[in-house]
């Protein structure tokens, strides 16, 4: 059964690889073919762990950019409780054995995130205002976040959508 905190954090891993390796949104290679052998050696239990959370910081960097940073939240920056929570889903093995054969191929990622996906997620280019509070409704916050990451890759633009906190 997956929770929420594992839906962040899918969620989270699926954007990530596919903005730095599908649409090159930034210039890092945590999910390169060569990162693994790179952060093994260093990370040898937790490689998988240092990639996320690479891809993550550098996803981060590329969002805080277009949004600005203060009283918002997004997929790559989430309420302190949900940090957490993605944190503790990235050491279950069951829940990393399944996340890695997702981002072995970009079209494995994107039909993963459709099925992650809520219905008729529009992308613009360009940092979005999501309505809803991640507090309440992280459930269905996530989805319309990542309809619109999915709706951006398959239109080939960048979309940052956010949640302004209350």
């Amino acid at each position: 059964m997956t929770n929420i905190f594992e839906s962040a954090a899918e969620i989270r891993i699926l954007v990530g690889y596919l903005a730095e390796q599908h649409a090159s949104w930034f210039g890092s290679q945590f999910f390169g073919p060569r990162a693994s052998a790179f952060l093994s050696p260093v990370f040898a239990r937790t490689a998988f762990q240092a990639q996320c959370n690479g891809v993550t910081t550098a996803a981060a960097r590329v969002h805080d950019e277009a949004i600005g940073v203060g009283r918002t939240h997004h997929l790559f920056r989430l309420p302190e409780v949900l940090e957490q929570g993605v944190a503790a889903a990235l050491v279950e093995t069951e829940f990393v054995e399944q996340m890695r054969q997702h981002v072995t191929a970009p079209d494995a990622a994107l039909a993963r995130l459709e099925i992650l996906s809520a219905p008729d997620g529009a992308a613009s280019e360009g940092a979005q205002v999501m309505a809803g509070e991640f507090i309440d409704g992280a459930e269905a916050l996530l989805g319309a976040i990542a309809g619109v990451y999915l709706d951006a890759f398959r239109k080939g633009i960048k979309a940052f959508p956010f949640v302004r906190e209350a």
